[in-house]
């Protein structure tokens, strides 16, 4: 795998055909989601950011829903995109320059940002309950962790042990931070 640039010509569809396309992809998705992260779409920069946007606007305004909460919501509205723009970007960067390093091989950037969206979605669909019962969300990055090492093997034909290892440590990281993150809000909650 050594394209790493989009050289494929500017198709323009029609933006309600694309969005048919993309809600008929992720509902095929939802279905079949080992399966059909082995063959990702190859879609443009623009389609697939507004698809991030799209879905981490919808998990964080149902996050907002579940219990209601005004400000919540709003959240899910302006903080949600822009922390799942960063940590996709910084995600797919960060498996993008372990090619580099660890695999001696440059991969499309594009595909590994596709990867990195597509495996999130059980995550913003475990986030919605997260407020109820918090240790969900480590659930649904598990199931991301998952998606992520099979997606690596398909998609990148990264050798099976390498992508556990590398999503094992990925989910690692992730635990500490959600496991710090919640001493802290204990400790907000025996002071307040």
């Amino acid at each position: 795998m050594s394209d790493y640039r989009d050289v494929t010509p500017n198709k323009q569809q029609p933006s309600f055909e694309m969005t048919k396309e993309v809600i008929r992809y992720i509902i095929n998705y939802l279905r079949h989601p080992v399966e059909k992260i082995k063959t990702l779409p190859d879609w443009n920069w623009p389609l697939l950011i507004m698809t991030l946007v799209a879905l981490s606007i919808l998990s964080g305004v149902l996050t907002g829903l579940v219990p209601p909460n005004f400000f919540r919501i709003m959240g899910g509205i302006i903080v949600s995109p822009m922390v799942a723009a960063v940590t996709t970007f910084i995600g797919s960067l960060f498996i993008y320059y372990y090619f580099q390093v660890f695999e001696k091989r440059t991969c499309s950037l594009r595909k590994i940002f596709t990867l990195v969206l597509f495996a999130n979605i059980p995550f913003f669909i475990f986030q919605v309950g997260s407020e109820l019962l918090p240790p969900i969300t480590l659930v649904g990055f598990a199931f991301t962790a998952l998606l992520m090492a099979v997606g690596l093997t398909e998609n990148f034909q990264m050798e099976k042990r390498r992508a556990l290892r590398l999503v094992t440590i990925l989910f690692a990281i992730v635990f500490i931070i959600w496991l710090w993150n919640r001493i802290d809000i204990s400790r907000l909650e025996r002071l307040g």
